[in-house]
């Protein structure tokens, strides 16, 4: 996939899942933007001549902790959920372009690791499935832990300023989201059904935050966070005495 094409990619499941936020129904949003996130895995996986599917590596899209403990927690949370769900909906709209700078900042660089250890070999075809499964989880955590010793602010502004000045683009993200759940698969589309002016609304904020993040500074970032997810991992495949595609 050539760099053009992958930032692309990246950028469409950021838009989509933080559209999933504004989704009116508790927990559907959750699952949702878990979707987005799992297009990203699979077309990257694909990009990569990987065939087998999205799911065995799970841990890179979805809850770390697993089901069990993803449904547990939801029947702890429903009741809270529920009582201030309308006044989080509300809030979400009118920071719209804060979250999507957010999601969009998850996407790009979750994007950008995932290209670059596929890239050297990790998560390789033919991998023994329990194998494949401890080799996502290593990434994910070091991915997780990049992220958490990661000052986000400086990227999430350029993404943010670059979001704002494309008038209608979370709603245009919304339209594309629901083009996603009807269709569903990890071959679905999301940019089928939409309006010609929905469509070039994604095509302007997608050229405009491609640019933002071609500044000398933005380049700079993205290299020091790759640095700080490489000594993260290195720590982790050491302590699990693994390799890249083992």
């Amino acid at each position: 996939m050539g760099e053009a094409r992958a930032l692309q990619l990246r950028l469409t499941a950021g838009l989509l899942a933080s559209a999933a936020r504004l989704v009116p129904i508790p927990f559907l949003d959750d699952l949702l933007r878990e979707k987005a996130l799992q297009l990203l895995v699979s077309r990257t996986l694909l990009a990569h001549d990987r065939t087998y599917g999205s799911k065995r590596v799970a841990s890179l899209y979805g809850d770390p902790h697993g089901c069990l403990h993803g449904c547990l927690l939801a029947v702890v949370l429903l009741p809270i959920k529920l009582l201030i769900y309308p006044f989080r909906k509300v809030l979400i709209w009118i920071l719209a372009a804060k979250y999507l700078a957010k999601d969009l900042c998850e996407a790009v660089l979750l994007g950008r690791v995932l290209e670059k250890c596929l890239a050297e070999g990790r998560l390789a075809e033919g991998t023994e499935p329990a194998s494949l499964a401890s080799e996502a989880d290593r990434v994910r955590q070091a991915f997780d832990n990049a992220i958490a010793g990661t000052d986000l602010r400086l990227l999430r502004g350029v993404l943010r300023q670059a979001v704002r000045s494309v008038a209608g683009l979370p709603r245009a993200a919304w339209h594309g989201l629901r083009s996603l759940r009807r269709r569903g698969g990890e071959d679905a589309d999301p940019a089928a059904d939409l309006s010609a002016a929905d469509r070039a609304k994604v095509e302007a904020g997608t050229e405009r935050i491609r640019a933002a993040l071609e500044t000398p500074e933005a380049r700079a970032y993205l290299e020091r966070f790759d640095a700080t997810f490489r000594e993260n991992l290195a720590v982790l495949e050491q302590r699990a005495g693994s390799r890249p595609g083992s």
